[in-house]
């Protein structure tokens, strides 16, 4: 069975760094090739201590492209095959593998959506919303340079559930937080009308709010820092995002949207 332990480490992870550390030590004792075999048995959804161990492992396993056989457009390749190339740019590539075994050839692709993607998820739904300091509803159409607001952040599980989260709130460039750890002021905390979680951890960074929180149940709960708008114009508003770090499928997103600051 899985276990969800302090140090966010899993049985995959422990059997890729095991594996990592055995080929780096040289390591002649048996099993090696066991535990290899279950690399790929983690599933699509790799956590990131899985995934930075599993790299590693993936790095010892590796043979030498050269020894391989492998060439790139005719040419033998020299070192790790890794290749970044870019859409409007990219020219075709041919890989070939000349020698006597076989070989694999992962392809990513990433991209970003032209239109913004509506709000959803799974496992959870984050909604954003912001109000007056005495807990008025507000928007973001129309906000005076100097104008303090609530930003809250609104977590509901799809069900029974726990998770260790991380909850991740990019700010538009007109906005800046007023850091509860520099601002008396800025302490959302104190406010009557607003009940926000406990966190383990809280940063007020220049361009986002980010907050670690232990989550059990299914009851929603919320999240809040202060915002003052400082800078005039009209700027695109990112999604705020809700990540279980054992579990990256477990994630959501809010609606993007735009702010316009105005001068008083």
């Amino acid at each position: 069975a899985q276990l969800w332990r302090a140090d966010y480490g899993t049985h995959a992870r422990d059997r890729a760094g095991v594996v990592a550390l055995m080929h780096e030590a040289g390591s002649t004792v048996g099993g090696l090739s066991e535990l290899s075999a279950t690399l790929g048995q983690t599933g699509p959804h790799m956590s990131t201590q899985e995934q930075s161990w599993t790299l590693l492992a993936a790095h010892a396993l590796i043979d030498d492209p050269t020894r391989a056989g492998l060439t790139l457009n005719g040419d033998a390749v020299t070192g790790a095959l890794v290749r970044l190339l870019e859409a409007d740019t990219m020219a075709p590539q041919t890989i070939a593998n000349t020698g006597n075994s076989d070989t694999q050839v992962t392809l990513t692709t990433i991209g970003v959506p032209e239109i913004p993607e509506p709000a959803g998820g799974y496992g959870y739904q984050i909604a954003r919303s912001y109000f007056t300091t005495d807990g008025q509803p507000a928007t973001l159409d129309a906000v005076a340079t100097g104008t303090r607001l609530v930003a809250v952040l609104t977590i509901t599980p799809a069900g029974e559930t726990a998770g260790r989260l991380m909850v991740d709130d990019p700010l538009p460039a007109g906005l800046e937080i007023d850091n509860p750890n520099l601002l008396r002021s800025g302490q959302a905390n104190g406010l009557d009308w607003l009940q926000s979680a406990p966190t383990e951890t809280a940063e007020y960074r220049s361009d986002r709010f980010l907050a670690a929180v232990n989550w059990s149940g299914s009851a929603p709960f919320r999240l809040a820092y202060m915002v003052r708008a400082v800078t005039p114009g009209s700027f695109h508003h990112p999604a705020a995002t809700v990540e279980d770090m054992y579990r990256p499928e477990y994630r959501a997103h809010s609606d993007t949207g735009r702010v316009m600051v105005t001068t008083p």
